[in-house]
């Protein structure tokens, strides 16, 4: 783990497990939402600046994570 990344983290909503890795990037943080029933993987960026909590980060992107699953389009699983 890079020495700006955070712990993962596992969640559940409306039936589905989530887990979400976050990584820092120059410009904010990179979120990676993985819903565990079919491994379908949605990258969120939220960039530096007012929403977070200063004091704790991590529990800032968890909650908006949390928020952005009922607002994503979680789209089936496709072949190429």
């Amino acid at each position: 783990m890079k020495p700006r990344d955070l712990e993962p983290h596992q969640f559940e909503e409306d039936g589905h497990r989530f887990a979400v890795a976050f990584e820092r990037s120059p410009d904010g943080w990179i979120c990676r939402l993985r819903r565990e029933s079919d491994g379908t993987v949605q990258v969120l960026a939220f960039p530096d600046g007012p929403g977070f909590d200063p004091d704790d980060v991590r529990d800032s992107l968890i909650a908006g994570c949390r928020a952005a699953v009922a607002t994503l389009g979680w789209a089936g699983t496709t072949r190429h």
